[in-house]
């Protein structure tokens, strides 16, 4: 099967080509190798892949996809972008730049509230080689930034996907603390624990002279450190959603990285 995937952010559109969905797809530890940190995520639909951050724009930070077993995969994506713009501007920019093409139908579905705050629902319509496709676009402007979640299908599949498309959107969480965002105080504290165990294990590590290049070129410190670290956040928090557990691990594999004195990411450092 061959799959097609439409990412259309606020202001530009892009199609992703993939032999499947699989190639396309990666695993929430892969993905922590490539994503662009940042403090915001959503809860994904159940069952939905992680697409490969490597294959996306520099403007998307985290898509998921859904093999359909058809042509056409329906995809949600966040976009981020710098704007000096109100909410009011942002539209009116986003439905002449939609409206350009006269296959596309652009109409606003009024407010929704996420965790993050207000934001407005669009929907656009447009037809594509695989067929009429739907596009529903959330976006909330806060502090000079536009957050953009985008979700596609073929239009007459749109309906099977709503509900979930809905809850995603509506769990958009702007965070200072992804600790913080974990509901339960017990595995709030747990999780906090198990952090502080590592970075304490890693500090020893790092002042250990048999250390030569840096904490995940260590094997020891793998299986008895980062290798458990991550099978905890991927087996006990499985319901914050899979972006949520991206972003946590990734913050802790850039503090590991700086303790080790590395100021960048090896891609082919963190364990599989």
């Amino acid at each position: 099967m061959r799959c097609k995937i439409l990412f259309s952010i606020a202001l530009f559109s892009c199609f992703l080509t993939a032999a499947s969905t699989k190639n396309h797809s990666t695993s929430i530890v892969q993905a922590v190798e490539s994503t662009h940190l940042t403090q915001c995520f959503f809860i994904p639909p159940e069952n939905w892949d992680i697409a490969d951050p490597r294959t996306l724009s520099s403007k998307v930070k985290m898509a998921f996809l859904k093999n359909s077993g058809k042509s056409f995969c329906p995809s949600i994506n966040l976009a981020i972008e710098e704007t000096d713009v109100s909410l009011t501007d942002y539209l009116k920019a986003v439905k002449a730049i939609h409206e350009q093409d006269r296959n596309n139908h652009w109409r606003s579905l009024g407010k929704v509230r996420t965790a993050a705050g207000m934001a407005q629902l669009t929907e656009i319509d447009s037809t594509t080689e695989w067929g009429p496709v739907r596009i529903l676009q959330l976006i909330l402007i806060k502090d000079k930034h536009a957050y953009v979640l985008t979700a596609a299908a073929l239009k007459e599949e749109m309906s099977n996907y709503y509900k979930d498309i809905q809850s995603a959107f509506r769990s958009f969480t702007l965070s200072n603390d992804l600790l913080g965002n974990i509901p339960q105080l017990e595995r709030r504290e747990m999780l906090r624990q198990k952090q502080i165990e590592l970075f304490a294990a890693a500090e020893k590590f790092s002042q250990s002279p048999a250390l030569k290049k840096n904490l995940f070129e260590d094997p020891s410190f793998q299986e008895q450190h980062w290798a458990p670290f991550q099978k905890t956040v991927l087996d006990n928090f499985g319901d914050m959603g899979a972006f949520w557990q991206i972003l946590f691990l990734r913050n802790a594999h850039e503090k590991l990285l700086s303790l080790s004195g590395m100021e960048t990411i090896d891609n082919n450092n963190i364990q599989k």
